[in-house]
């Protein structure tokens, strides 16, 4: 237990149960096993009734408080945040996005709350004027905050474009349970549940199906290797998105309708991954992917693509096969070459899983955000 026990507010904007939520469930069950006393915040639409985010936040045995909102920036939300500080009177708040981090600014500041946020990557920028808005918007906000913190070497070059370019900002990577690589043997097994053979490949990708995830390169590379190989594989695509009619028309098209199923969001994914042969992700854009660390922890053998904090996840592919983004050929090879190939599978599993567990657990996660904190409240108590 951590000698001096604070009172933490993990704030989330909801809009599903992706890669960031992850890691605020990661980050806030680690925090609490280490004494901390935790509450995650999750700002969310009047309307909406279902909340994966908060079912998996109690399920981790997590004090939940929802803030409701009917537009982007609610001045009722604000007020409900901050009726939580004067009553709660956390220790620090800890948000998470542009959307938690202007609540929490808003709320937190007048009321001369620690104010500490995790830099995610923002949305593509080159390509949306209105994200690349609110990526601006986000950083003149974080100017004001006591501690910011980026999950990748990139993002925090991404952070120091711009207003925060004179900001000291720590990396801090994502990180996972391994306890959550256990084996779940009593999960349904997903060959029998979609009737796939047994000497079929399961090749799985999880992840948001929207552009800047590269699933349309995944499925021109895949195209392309049931063309050129007689090893039956099969690709399950694991989430939802705006990309998934446009994508699953392309599949009719590259006449993969049989090879691909789209299993939409699954509270399952841990479990599931260790029945798979191969993990892929294509991204276009990333930070620290918690899919990605995810795998490896259940010892799957991954290829993905060189952005953001991916090569050096996979150690410059030591752990795991790395090609270029947007490049279907080079999937399309790598994919080949893993398929034909058991021994490399098992041993990129094996070095995957040690850096895993090396470098990327939740442990170390929570215990350098817990050292953050601490220096924050010693600086704001006149202490450094």
């Amino acid at each position: 237990m951590d000698p001096t026990p604070l009172k933490i507010l993990q704030l989330r904007s909801h809009a599903g149960f992706y890669g960031v939520e992850k890691v605020v469930v990661e980050l806030s069950a680690g925090l609490q096993a280490m004494g901390h006393r935790v509450t995650v915040g999750i700002i969310q639409h009047a309307q909406q009734r279902d909340s994966t985010f908060r079912s998996m936040v109690e399920k981790e045995g997590l004090a939940c408080r929802l803030f409701t909102t009917v537009s982007p920036f609610d001045r009722h939300t604000i007020r409900q945040v901050s009726e939580f500080i004067k009553n709660e009177q956390p220790n620090i708040i800890h948000s998470h996005g542009y959307k938690a981090d202007f609540v929490a600014w808003m709320a937190g500041r007048p009321l001369q709350a620690s104010l500490i946020s995790s830099c995610h990557p923002w949305l593509d920028t080159d390509d949306n004027r209105r994200a690349a808005l609110y990526a601006l918007i986000d950083k003149l906000i974080l100017l004001r905050f006591d501690r910011v913190v980026a999950v990748s070497e990139q993002v925090r070059w991404e952070c120091h474009v711009g207003p925060l370019r004179r900001r000291d900002i720590p990396v801090i990577a994502n990180g996972v349970a391994m306890s959550s690589a256990v084996a779940a043997a009593e999960t349904k097994s997903i060959r029998q549940e979609l009737n796939i053979p047994c000497g079929h490949l399961l090749i799985g990708c999880v992840a948001r199906l929207t552009r800047e995830k590269g699933h349309l390169f995944l499925l021109k590379a895949f195209a392309d290797v049931v063309r050129r190989t007689v090893s039956p594989a099969v690709l399950l695509l694991l989430g939802d998105g705006l990309e998934k009619e446009p994508l699953q028309q392309a599949c009719q098209e590259l006449g993969l309708q049989d090879r691909v199923h789209f299993l939409g969001h699954r509270a399952d994914v841990p479990a599931l991954l260790h029945q798979l042969d191969l993990f892929i992700l294509p991204s276009l854009s990333e930070g620290i992917p918690m899919a990605l660390l995810e795998a490896m922890a259940a010892a799957v053998p991954v290829l993905s693509t060189m952005v953001g904090g991916i090569p050096d996840i996979l150690d410059h592919g030591q752990a795991g096969v790395l090609v270029p983004p947007g490049d279907a050929p080079a999937l399309a090879a790598a994919l080949l070459e893993l398929i034909h190939d058991r021994t490399l599978r098992e041993a990129l599993a094996q070095r995957g899983h040690l850096r895993v567990e090396t470098a990327f657990s939740r442990t170390s996660m929570c215990q350098r955000y817990a050292a953050q904190y601490a220096a924050l409240l010693r600086q704001r108590n006149g202490g450094e």
